[in-house]
């Protein structure tokens, strides 16, 4: 027989194990939001995408194959080095070129984005800059470092600072 008191202590039980378990599933479900990156190689790589990669390399300018899921979006990743010259492009599995990275010298950066990065890194250390085009849109990072902290900033054509988060050590 079930008593006015017993079922308000069961309350008190079920409540919080339910608002823990929420969010426990809201963080786990943040964190399979983050990329994560599983190393194959070429005999793992969908054909339509081995199609498409050799009009940007060869295999020895290949110099890592990464499977990953970039905010919800599965890519296969490949780390090419062109002349000396560093990049990673990504397409989906059907082939389609989803992302492409370079490594771009300061003076072939729009004017805009030089002046903020010039302004952001006096009395700094700024790294090498890199373009970004992601589904067709362009922007630019860079890792500035000031006081030992290092800062990755991604940066609009037009300069404006759209992202910005720590790198390293957490």
């Amino acid at each position: 027989m079930k008593t006015k008191g017993n079922t308000m202590k069961l309350k008190n039980v079920i409540r919080p194990t339910i608002a823990i378990a929420l969010t426990a599933g809201f963080a786990a479900a943040a964190f399979a939001g983050d990329e994560k990156e599983v190393k194959i190689t070429m005999d793992k790589v969908p054909a339509a995408v081995q199609q498409a990669v050799k009009a940007y390399a060869t295999e020895a300018e290949i110099k890592g194959i990464e499977e990953s899921n970039v905010e919800g979006t599965k890519v296969i990743e490949f780390d090419i080095e062109k002349s000396g010259q560093a990049s990673e492009i990504a397409f989906r599995p059907n082939g389609k070129l989803f992302s492409a990275e370079e490594e771009v010298a300061l003076a072939h950066l729009p004017k805009a984005v030089r002046k903020t990065i010039a302004r952001m890194s006096k009395h700094a250390k700024a790294g090498k800059p890199e373009k970004i085009v992601q589904e067709g849109k362009t922007s630019y990072e860079i890792v500035i470092e000031k006081n030992g902290k290092k800062i990755e900033y991604t940066l609009s054509p037009a300069g404006k600072v759209i992202n910005q988060e720590k790198v390293g050590k957490e």
